[in-house]
Formats: C-alpha cells, sequence, structure tokens
C-alpha cells in the first residue's frame, strides 16, 4: 500500500502541476455562472432595461427582424424571455464555422418596445455581455473543439486526482469530516498542507460531480466525428408560421412553461418550443429538458415529447447538464456550488505553494 500511495502522490502532483491553471479557472468561472442571472441583472443594467411604451412589437416582428440581421444564421432560438414587463428579449444566433476553432454563437437582444437592437455580439468578444464571453470560455476556453477537447481532458486529469487524493489522504477522511482535522497554523508548509486536506475532502463528492458532468458534455470530442465543419448551405428557409400564435399555444399547455424556442434556418424542420412541465417529479428534469413541435409553415401544433418519454441516453445527458450548471432558484444549492467551484482554485493554489515547498527543500 506504501508504493500505491507513493506513486497516487507523483500523479496526484504532476497532474496537479500540468492542469492547475486550467483547474483555477474553470473553478472561478463556474462559480461565477452560477450566479450569473442575479449579478447580470443588478441595477437594471441597458441591455435588460428598456422604457415601458404603450405598444409592443410582435415576436414574430423580433424574429424577422434578427433573421434579416443575421441573414446566414444556421439556427435562431429565442433564448431568454424577458423577466420583466421593462426587459429584453434575447436570441441566440449558431452561425457557421470557417474552422472547428471559430466560435460560432452569437447573441441579439431586442427591445420588446421599439424594436431595436440594445445589444448583439459574438460570444467569444466582450462586445457581447460579458457572461457570454465567460461562458464560452468556460465550455471551450474560446476555441471551440480544441478547446473542448482540453476541456474533457483537463475533467479526466481532476477526477484523477480526486482518486490519486482520496489515496494519499485516506486515513485522514474521516477525522477531517468529524471536524477533528484542524487548519494548523504553525507555519505556512502546514497551513497549505492542512487546508489543501480540509478542502479536497469537504469537496470531494461535488467536485466529482462538477468535474464529471463536465467530461459527460465534452466526451464526443474524442470521436472524429464531432470534428466535421458542418457545410454551409446557400439555400435559407423562412418561417411562415406566427411565432406569437406558437408561443401562446404552448403556453396553453397543461402545466408547461415554455423557456426557449428553436428555428432553424437551413433545413426545413418544425419549429422547436422546449421547456418544462411542473407535474416533473424528477428535479434534474427541470429546464429546457421537454419540447413541443410545431409545423413551421402553418403554426399547426403536431407533437409533444416530455424529458421522461425520451430515450434513456438523451436524458442522462440532460441530467448531467443540469448536475453540472446548478441552475436552480434554491439559494443555499446555489452558495454549496459556489464553495465547491472555488475549491479547485484554492487547491490549485496550495498544491503549487506546497509543491514549491517541497522543491526548494529537496534544493536546500
Amino acid at each position: 500500500m506504501k508504493k500505491i500511495t507513493k506513486i497516487s502522490f507523483k500523479i496526484h502532483s504532476y497532474l496537479g502541476l500540468i492542469f492547475g491553471v486550467l483547474y483555477l479557472f474553470f473553478g472561478i468561472s463556474g462559480a461565477l455562472l452560477v450566479f450569473q442571472k442575479e449579478i447580470e441583472y443588478f441595477n437594471n443594467p441597458p441591455m435588460h432595461y428598456c422604457a415601458k411604451g404603450s405598444n409592443s412589437i410582435s415576436l414574430n416582428e423580433m424574429y424577422y427582424k434578427v433573421s434579416e440581421r443575421y441573414p446566414e444564421a444556421r439556427q435562431i432560438m429565442l433564448h431568454t424571455f424577458p423577466r420583466s414587463t421593462c426587459d429584453t428579449y434575447e436570441f441566440m444566433i449558431y452561425n457557421y464555422q470557417d474552422n472547428v476553432a471559430h466560435n460560432y454563437l452569437y447573441c441579439c437582444m431586442v427591445d420588446p418596445y421599439s424594436g431595436k437592437i440594445v445589444r448583439e455580439g459574438d460570444f467569444s468578444s466582450l462586445q457581447s455581455p460579458f457572461f457570454r464571453w465567460l461562458y464560452l470560455a468556460h465550455y471551450s476556453l474560446l476555441i471551440d473543439k480544441p478547446g473542448r477537447l482540453i476541456t474533457a481532458i483537463s475533467a479526466i486529469a481532476l477526477l484523477i486526482n480526486l482518486i490519486t487524493g482520496v489515496i494519499i489522504y485516506r486515513k485522514k477522511i474521516f477525522t477531517t469530516l468529524t471536524f477533528k482535522e484542524k487548519l494548523n497554523r504553525k507555519s505556512a508548509r502546514t497551513f497549505n498542507s492542512s487546508l489543501h486536506r480540509i478542502i479536497g475532502v469537504w469537496t470531494l463528492m461535488l467536485n466529482f460531480i462538477l468535474f464529471f458532468t463536465g467530461f459527460w458534455m465534452n466526451k464526443s470530442l474524442f470521436l472524429p466525428a464531432e470534428w466535421e465543419i458542418i457545410p454551409k448551405k446557400e439555400q435559407h428557409y423562412k418561417v411562415k408560421a406566427n411565432i406569437d400564435q406558437v408561443i401562446k399555444h404552448a403556453s396553453e399547455i397543461p402545466n408547461f412553461n415554455p423557456i426557449a424556442v428553436k428555428i432553424a434556418n437551413d433545413k426545413k424542420t418544425e419549429i422547436v418550443v422546449s421547456g418544462e412541465f411542473s407535474d416533473t417529479k424528477n428535479p434534474l428534469y427541470f429546464g429546457k429538458g421537454s419540447d413541443v413541435y410545431y409545423d413551421r409553415d402553418s403554426g399547426n401544433w403536431l407533437k409533444t415529447i416530455r424529458i421522461e418519454e425520451k430515450p434513456f441516453s438523451d436524458r442522462f445527458y440532460w441530467m448531467m447538464k443540469q448536475l453540472h450548471r446548478g441552475d436552480y432558484d434554491n439559494i443555499f444549492i446555489k452558495i454549496l456550488y459556489v464553495f465547491a467551484g472555488f475549491s479547485p482554485a484554492i487547491l490549485s493554489i496550495t498544491g503549487f505553494f506546497l509543491w514549491k515547498r517541497k522543491g526548494r527543500k529537496q534544493t536546500d
């Protein structure tokens, strides 16, 4: 067991050194993204505030305004409905890629009274709202497919760090969880060592969940097919259906809460209204997990597929996504996610100081 512990310590140290900066970045950016809505809406920023008028333009008009602004978009999605009568509608634009590292996401915010575009921009540019940039940086390091692959590899590395950490500190886990292990302030080394151990043990399960789900969402990047670029199409299909009528019908479906509307422009497929059913029992099924389909020409309802009716692979992926994001209305859960999010940053810093101290001691 001594030999296994020694090997585990080496693996733990080397992986921490190689991926430490990424652990630091993913931890801090993830913690900030948990409170994205609260931070972004604070103090009525211009992109989320518009003067309430006597008349408002229809969603249909907004969609056509955005589609005219982005005529070559692959897909346009009404991503966020207004939180109040003085808020904007946010559309997410999916463009074609020039190469595997090229960003394809854009945002476009529309004032529902004047019809003006209040804010827009490439997700990889700070011209778009900060949290759109941060989301892309967290998800793909701003280089799409190569970045997502690095993210997946980093997640695997941290999972191995967690496993080796359990082997190294196995004798201290119980005493740490029962508050018998205290912070040792005798020296900088003992302080960093005890803090590293305590934070690592207390956040073990949450970090395992966060990084396993992060890996799961990007695991497809290990397959060659995921690296293929979607060919650009010259022909684009306009929607004839009235978007307002589609939303109205979806809102009248018992227990259904529409959250987003997806409209493909590069192929003649259905309009998809994604959302959640209030009578869904599994809390990990909430969000944009269920879909209602409408004919893009007539606007007639075609079918409803609740998340409970989807294949297990789709349901499992959605649960992984929900677990990773921590997008719940419970403030205590969000704080727990923030604590877990900052822990890789603390572990990276304390681990680096321990390694540096050890290297200096060996030199001396």
